[in-house]
């Protein structure tokens, strides 16, 4: 009765129909009891009233559907009604708020004002589809709302009574996230995100904040209600621990809504290192500690040297360290696995020694002093006299290779003859003191003699070549003079043949040769003497050196 289309006349002719229909079957079933016959006859009834019910004018739509304010909606809808004996040629699909107020007429002019332009019969009517779209939703665009269907040449049909209300917010809900929150590193992970929304032509943009691999599928759920899902694809790192995977929704006209799960990553300690004083004193006991990043955390410690293991745990200490104390290392494990430090050196501080080796050395001129110092840290060294003015020296050369210090002094000769080497540095100092040879003094002093020795041979050789160089000249000379007479020779005969003269008269008698060196009587003397083998004349002729001058 619910069917405006409906008259009672047909209904009364229907029902004659089914009481003709129960007498037959009565008639066919015998004497079958009562009991048997009644439930027989209702199901007969509700077939058919549902075949009438198929060939009427009915509605389907959703009592209730949301919306998202400044989004779209659409409303699905679909419609039957009674076969005409005529194919149709028209259907005109009209929708109602309320009881008059048409909010889509195929007449834009037909639509009250508030609605024109924002709604839009998205339906196949020969499909029989009446969806509607509303784009974009408004907070009063509540409801009631019904459909009206027009077939040209044929019947009209109002669907009052299957009516559809929207709901409207003004803010959509979150998405809804999942992801495994226990995961393994390095381990390929699956996570996905998903919203539902009323406007599948303008479906909500869904985005990561983990790079990776993403994609999105979408589907239709029933109240007019789609779902969008965005997966994402990618492998967790250690960085991503402790870390919020968020998943952003971006509807259209309202703020964006997140949601977020936090990562817990498993792995095997990584960033392992040995935690201790960074320096210590030679002597002293030092205590090491063993960290690590890991998840879960290390649950056993373990340290090493050169040699092989050393006591466990999470600590070590070392009893009376020296320099000598080997590198060493630690390994932390957890049930993921193990890591490994790199090895750690104590830096073991000591007051400076001063090496063998140190010493001085001289040569001709110079003295070289070499001071060797093992110190940690590394310290000053300097030279000193024992006294005077300016008692430090500056150092030639500085030269550090790790612990040791190697610093050269070099000075003059006879300088001093004590220098002293002095080491300090924050644990404490030394001196050593060096006596500075003087074996080069002496050989200076032979040095000096034999230069001397040598000049003076050189002198006397270079006089003597020079006195045979003028002998030779003046020989040369003499002869180019002609002997005019014998009586000039006889007379020079006489000269050497005459007595000797006295002291005084010798000397004068030199003088008056070496006066008149170029005469005759010196030219013809020294002829003879030359015929006589004089024991000065040169030897070799001209090339003769008066070796006895």
């Amino acid at each position: 009765m619910s069917n405006p289309l409906v008259s009672e006349g047909e209904w009364l002719s229907d029902m004659r129909k089914k009481d003709s229909t129960m007498q037959v079957l009565h008639k066919e079933e015998g004497m079958r009891s009562e009991t048997l016959i009644w439930p027989f006859l209702i199901h007969c009834i509700w077939l058919g009233v549902m075949g009438v019910e198929a060939s009427s004018w009915t509605a389907e739509v959703p009592s209730s559907v949301s919306g998202l304010q400044g989004s779209c909606i659409v409303i699905p809808c679909s419609f039957n009604y009674p076969e005409p004996e005529k194919k149709p040629s028209k259907f005109t699909g009209i929708w109602f708020k309320g009881t008059h107020d048409t909010i889509y007429h195929p007449d834009s002019s037909n639509i009250i004002k508030d609605y024109r332009g924002r709604t839009e019969l998205v339906g196949d009517l020969w499909q029989k589809n009446c969806s509607l779209r509303i784009d974009p939703l408004h907070r009063s665009d509540k409801g009631p709302f019904h459909f009206r269907v027009e077939i040209k040449d044929q019947n009209k049909y109002s669907y009052m009574h299957d009516t559809v209300s929207i709901a409207v917010s003004s803010s959509p809900d979150p998405p809804s996230l999942s992801v495994r929150e226990e995961v393994k590193l390095g381990v390929e992970l699956s996570a996905s995100c998903s919203v539902s929304h009323s406007c599948p032509s303008d479906s909500p943009l869904l985005t990561w904040s983990h790079s990776g691999t993403p994609s999105v599928q979408s589907q239709q759920l029933t109240n007019g209600q789609w779902k969008v899902t965005s997966s994402l694809t990618f492998t967790p790192s250690i960085t991503d621990h402790n870390q919020s995977l968020v998943c952003t929704a971006e509807h259209r006209g309202v703020k964006p809504v997140k949601m977020s799960k936090t990562l817990n990553v498993k792995y095997a300690p990584v960033d392992v290192k040995v935690e201790g004083v960074s320096s210590v004193k030679e002597g002293d006991s030092v205590e090491l500690r063993c960290s690590s990043d890991s998840n879960p955390a290390a649950h056993s410690y373990r340290w090493h040297n050169s040699r092989g293991p050393l006591p466990t745990g999470p600590t070590i200490t070392l009893e009376n360290v020296t320099r000598l104390t080997e590198a060493l290392y630690c390994t932390a494990i957890n049930t993921e696995g193990q890591g490994h430090s790199s090895s750690l050196k104590l830096n073991v501080e000591y007051p400076p020694e001063i090496k063998v080796g140190s010493a001085c050395t001289s040569d001709i001129s110079t003295v070289t002093c070499l001071c060797i110092v093992d110190s940690e840290p590394p310290g000053t060294v300097e030279w000193s006299l024992p006294d005077g003015p300016l008692p430090t020296l500056p150092s030639t050369r500085v030269e550090r290779h790790g612990s040791i210090t190697m610093v050269t002094l070099q000075r003059a000769l006879g300088f001093s003859e004590t220098v002293h080497c002095h080491a300090s540095n924050t644990q404490g100092n030394a001196t050593l003191s060096f006596t500075v040879s003087t074996n080069g003094k002496d050989k200076m002093s032979m040095l000096y003699v034999s230069i001397g020795i040598a000049a003076l041979v050189v002198v006397v050789i270079l006089i003597s070549m020079s006195a045979c160089l003028l002998n030779k000249k003046g020989r040369r000379s003499r002869s180019d003079q002609p002997v005019t007479s014998k009586q000039d020779v006889d007379t020079a005969k006489g000269a050497f043949s005459h007595p000797s003269p006295s002291r005084k008269e010798q000397k004068d008698t030199s003088s008056e040769i070496h006066t008149n060196y170029y005469t005759n009587d010196q030219l013809y003397g020294n002829m003879e003497a030359e015929e006589d083998g004089d024991p000065y004349e040169c030897v070799d002729g001209d090339d003769a050196v008066y070796a006895n001058v």
